[in-house]
């Protein structure tokens, strides 16, 4: 690889445009102003929590991980997944510190593995959380659908209700990310508060079976599928990893970043540990798998009712369409921010990598993310494709493209501080663990991972597997254009090649 083919970093350690020890970027065009905010780490912590949905995860997905999973050894895979990730966030907040950018992967994957992988890498991050907000309308359409319907008033096609979540995102996708992560806040908090009225009364009054803390035991990971509980348990994590993304508009980024990733993967973590294990304990070791897959759509409001009463229980319905807006808004963000970054990079148009004079946000990328959303809706609306085959084929795209990127991210902590290392930069050096062990340990994990959900991508899709094949092989596609776009840049352009993986 050449040495100017690795960007994130200058001889001295410092990234390319930046003042030595400062987050200022220097801009190439003189006019450009960077992203502002002053979000701390619990509003940036509920801000890219909100994108998994939580509420949807424990109603949705964690019932599928007992029903053809691991059964009672729900809580432990989710114990499991979350010390991978965890390992994970130990290389990628080292790597945020070296390379104090929000490009996250496309800057990350740029500095460790080269500018076409790294643009690769922001190819796939577009794509995928792309597909994340766009299965997330499909989701909440469907949602409300349910609920007007159940109260009679009358039927509306899901897009319609989705076409009015498109507005309400646009709008507070506009305006500075502060105001739309005290609205994410609430709603992540009122989703969390109904989730707890299951696990705290199961903790304190046990159920049929008493407490079933055995179930903390590896060999409960025995029981059932690991691979297929892996595959579902990995897709309720999406969205912690975009801590990076809002570097610039937090305070104090050095260490609102860390923690804010720390925080994410720890609570999150918990949350589904403590939820499992309740959904256990409502039901009895003996009697959970059997009730999860008799009807796992019901599984978790039934629980819920039987401890906190059946009002609510139906709190359940409306909470899940605030809950999923709540994933369409900080899926929307992320996206707005890549564009930004890659406008700012010349790979896109550079009239979306200007900011808004007032609120110091990514308006025109955030307009632009708004009308490509829009425009992947229609072909299902003009199709007549089923609302939840849209968001179960798109959610696993979304859940697909985060493994590639953690795993390329991984992979690019260890070459950049090993190169680092080697060259002697100004800048100091994290210690082995991480640098090295922990990210090691990472990658191994998520290579791991990588490879039970591509082989068993059909079931998370809940689709043939032509059809699987065909979407895993097209993320892969979206990295190779990515690669092959840089690579004809560094030989038409190599001014505008130089500037890959800046994210700026």
């Amino acid at each position: 690889m050449r040495g100017n083919d690795v960007a994130g970093t200058s001889s001295q350690g410092v990234p390319p445009g930046t003042a030595a020890g400062t987050d200022a970027p220097t801009l190439v065009d003189g006019t450009a102003t960077p992203l502002r905010g002053r979000m701390g780490t619990v509003q940036l912590v509920l801000t890219v929590l909100a994108m998994a949905s939580p509420l949807g995860a424990v109603a949705g997905v964690v019932p599928l991980v007992i029903a053809v999973g691991t059964g009672v050894g729900a809580a432990m895979t989710y114990v499991l997944v979350g010390l991978l990730l965890l390992l994970f966030a130990v290389g990628f907040t080292a790597l945020s510190r070296a390379l104090p950018r929000a490009g996250a992967f496309y800057t990350f994957v740029s500095a460790g593995l080269g500018r076409p992988p790294g643009l690769g890498a922001g190819f796939v991050a577009l794509v995928g959380y792309l597909a994340q907000l766009v299965g997330a309308y499909a989701f909440l359409g469907a949602a409300v659908q349910v609920l007007v319907t159940a109260i009679g008033w009358g039927s509306v096609p899901w897009w319609g209700w989705s076409l009015v979540a498109w507005a309400c995102a646009g709008v507070l996708g506009f305006v500075n990310v502060e105001f739309s992560g005290r609205v994410l806040s609430v709603l992540m908090l009122l989703e969390v508060a109904v989730v707890l009225c299951l696990d705290v009364p199961a903790l304190l009054r046990g159920g049929p079976e008493g407490r079933p803390f055995g179930v903390f035991s590896a060999a409960v990971l025995g029981q059932g599928s690991l691979s297929l509980a892996i595959l579902f348990a990995v897709s309720t994590f999406i969205g912690f990893e975009a801590t990076a993304i809002y570097r610039s508009e937090t305070r104090d980024p050095e260490r609102t970043v860390p923690r804010a990733t720390y925080a994410a993967v720890g609570l999150i973590a918990l949350f589904y540990v403590f939820t499992a294990w309740s959904l256990t304990t409502a039901y009895g070791p003996s009697q959970v798998v059997a009730a999860a897959q008799a009807d796992p759509t019901t599984l978790f409001t039934r629980a819920l009712g039987e401890y906190a009463g059946p009002l609510v229980a139906d709190t359940v319905s409306f909470l899940l369409v605030t809950s999923v807006f709540a994933s369409i808004l900080s899926s929307h963000h992320p996206i707005s921010r890549y564009v930004f970054s890659l406008s700012r990079n010349r790979v896109l148009p550079a009239a979306f990598g200007r900011t808004h004079a007032r609120h110091g946000s990514p308006a025109a990328a955030s307009l632009l993310t708004s009308a490509t959303s829009a425009v992947v809706v229609v072909p299902f609306v003009v199709l007549g494709v089923d609302a939840v085959n849209v968001y179960s084929w798109l959610f696993g795209i979304a859940a697909y493209a985060l493994l590639v990127l953690l795993t390329l991210t991984t992979l690019a902590v260890v070459v950049h501080f090993r190169r680092a290392r080697a060259g002697g930069g100004t800048g100091p050096v994290p210690g082995p663990w991480h640098t090295l062990v922990a990210p090691g340990l990472a990658l191994v994990g998520l290579l791991a991972t990588l490879g039970v959900v591509s082989r068993n991508f059909s079931a998370l899709l809940g689709s043939g597997p032509v059809l699987a094949d065909l979407l895993v092989l097209g993320v892969w596609a979206v990295c190779g254009v990515g690669v092959l776009t840089a690579l004809v840049r560094r030989r038409r352009d190599p001014e505008a090649y130089a500037l890959l993986g800046d994210g700026r």
